[in-house]
Formats: C-alpha cells, structure tokens, sequence
C-alpha cells in the first residue's frame, strides 16, 4: 500500500559506529522548575546564545546541552540508565550495550527509509542529534509524559510518543526490538513531518502509513483485532457531527475512550485515499494544510475537492465538515 508514495527502501544492513557521550563544550544549563524530573528551559538557554552564532556552533551547542539533559534525567530515573549515541542520535536507555546498539542500529535504518520516502516533505528542522528515550518501565514512561500534560488532560494508553516541545524528542517504554521498531518509525515519521503545520489527523495519517509501508507486518489482516466489517460498524456506531470536530481538531488523538483507535484508523484511511488519487496533489495539501481549520481549506486549493469527500468514502454521507469554531480546544 502506497509504495509508490511511501516507498520502502533497503536499509544498510552494518550497524553504525557508536560515539561516546561529549559535553566538554561549555553549556550553562537552565532547568524548568515546573517539572519534576530534569527538562531544560529551552527558550531561555537559546535567548542567552549570540546572534551571530552560526549554524555549526548550534549544532554543537545543543547537541551537548542534550548530553547534560540526558545525564541529569539519567541520574534522576530509578533504574541504571545509560546514554549511548550515533552520528544522528542519542539514546538514553537501561539496557545492555549490545541492545542499545541494536536499538541505535534501528534507527539509523529507519531514519534513512523515512528521508526517502517522504522526501522534500521531510525535514531534520532544529540543532542537535535525535534523542531517543527508552524507559526501563510504563511507570517511569507515564511519570515523564505527565510532566507535558496540561491540567484536566486524559492520558491514553501509547507504546510511544514523539514531544514536540523545546527539543522535540521520541519516547517509549517498550525496550524488545521487536515492539521498538514500529516505535521508532512512527515517531520519527513525526519527527520529520514536524515543522510542517499539517493537522494532527494528517501527521497520524502519515505516521500510520509509512509505519506500515516500512514494516508491511503491521498491515497484516491477520494481526487486526476486528474483520472489517466489525471495524465498519465500530466507525459508523462513533461518528456524528459532533464528535468528527475531535477529529478534526486533533482531540480524539488525545483522549483515553473507544474513540482513538477510530480516529488512527480513519486518519490512516483518509490519508491513504487522497494520497492515492493523486501523489503531487497530495504532497501540496500535505506542505500546507494547517491545524486552524483541519486542512480544509488546503484541501479546497490543493486535492479540488473539500475534505468531506475523503470522509464520506469511509463513512458515507453526512455533516462531517471541519468546523473550527465549535472546537472546544483551539489547535496550537
């Protein structure tokens, strides 16, 4: 599926060197108070660089305050966690040697895959290398993300999470390859797509596809837990006009009920079907579709048709237009 558009790609089969953890660039460190475990200020260790700064000492700059956040969260987490690196990431993790470079090994290769399949779309937007967080235990996994959560906020079940926030980062609590490996192409996939300002259902979309185009079983009908006839019933049972506005403004991505998994696989459908019907129209919807209005509006100038259309091949007619001013929680 999408193969022409999410191509897979060999990926190199050597394991790349590993580099050892370098903070010798000189870094002061300013630490969020607001967060229990350790998190850089971001925006106040950047407003204290130089302006002519050019793009390498960035690099570097970052790259190190990476090492010393990693040290310090280390050194905070219960288990023995260990940082270990590559060319383009950093790893944090309480695993053997030999798993972590298996782990590192992973994402080089997904890395790669990803960069050419989704070509000009994808971008490595920032300074420093990838951290990759692996928690030793779902307690030490949900104790982290509830620092990002807001008050009121659900918290869904996830094998994994990319952070868009400061020094936009991937998280998982999975630590066998196996699970890991779906992780790591999902999540970059966001990483990549990140300094677009696409809707969350379009980057699910994205991330859902190429994690199955990357890793083909996933997509085997074998391993879904409902036929799809069910997985209709289920989608015809939970849409209506109210709640497709959470879809439409990223909420149903984030709550902790039936929905989500509709919401991933609708986005996944809907992503899949514009991408089929014309590859160059849909890489310029997905360039511009904002989160303001789900898209809609891109959709109507890109794809000639408004997003209904991708709605109604999946759930049949109905009042499923975007409707941003209904929305409860306005999209960042």
């Amino acid at each position: 599926m999408l193969g022409w558009l999410f191509g897979k790609r060999d990926a190199a089969k050597a394991a790349p060197e590993t580099r050892e953890a370098d903070t010798r660039l000189p870094v002061h460190m300013i630490w969020r108070e607001d967060m229990t475990l350790p998190v850089p200020d971001w925006p106040s260790m950047g407003a204290g660089l130089s302006p002519a700064a050019d793009d390498a000492y960035l690099h570097d700059y970052y790259d190190a305050a990476a090492m010393h956040w990693l040290n310090a969260l280390a050194q905070a987490l219960p288990a023995d966690y260990r940082q270990s690196g590559t060319q383009d990431f950093l790893l944090l993790s309480a695993q053997p040697p030999r798993e972590a470079a298996l782990v590192l090994r992973s994402c080089t290769q997904a890395l790669r895959a990803i960069r050419e399949s989704l070509g000009a779309l994808a971008d490595d937007v920032g300074f420093g290398r990838h951290v990759v967080l692996v928690f030793a235990s779902q307690d030490d996994y949900y104790a982290y993300l509830s620092q990002y959560r807001h008050d009121g906020d659900e918290a869904p079940m996830s094998s994994g999470v990319f952070i868009n926030a400061g020094y936009g980062h991937f998280a998982s609590w999975h630590d066998g390859l196996d699970e890991l490996e779906a992780v790591v192409v999902h999540e970059l996939t966001h990483a990549l797509l990140a300094h677009l300002p696409m809707p969350e259902w379009l980057h699910e979309g994205f991330a859902v596809n190429v994690e199955q185009t990357l890793l083909p079983r996933l997509a085997d009908p074998r391993l879904a837990l409902y036929r799809p006839d069910e997985m209709a019933a289920r989608h015809a049972a939970w849409w209506d006009a109210t709640t497709i506005q959470t879809f439409w403004s990223g909420a149903a991505f984030h709550t902790a009920n039936d929905g989500v998994d509709l919401a991933y696989d609708l986005a996944r459908t809907i992503t899949a079907l514009a991408a089929r019907e014309d590859g160059a129209a849909f890489r310029a919807f997905a360039a511009v579709a904002t989160r303001q209005d789900a898209g809609a509006n891109a959709a109507e100038h890109t794809l000639g048709y408004p997003l209904t259309h991708l709605v109604e091949a999946v759930l049949g007619e109905g009042d499923w237009a975007p409707r941003p001013e209904n929305w409860t929680v306005q999209p960042s």
